[in-house]
């Protein structure tokens, strides 16, 4: 079971550096005054969809 919710974490942790670099991309480097380097994988999640459904 540690290694399924070891893989899922690291899963998760590309996943948000993609989503990050997507974001920077999109010159975005904050929500609500925090730095995105900051936010969780689901936050980030949400203001990237926020932000394509911008676009």
């Amino acid at each position: 079971m540690g290694i399924l919710y070891e893989k899922v974490q690291y899963t998760q942790e590309l996943k948000r550096q993609m989503m990050i670099r997507q974001l920077i991309d999109m010159g975005i480097t904050e929500d609500e005054g925090k730095s995105i380097y900051d936010l969780a994988y689901y936050t980030l999640r949400f203001v990237l969809a926020t932000e394509k459904a911008k676009q």
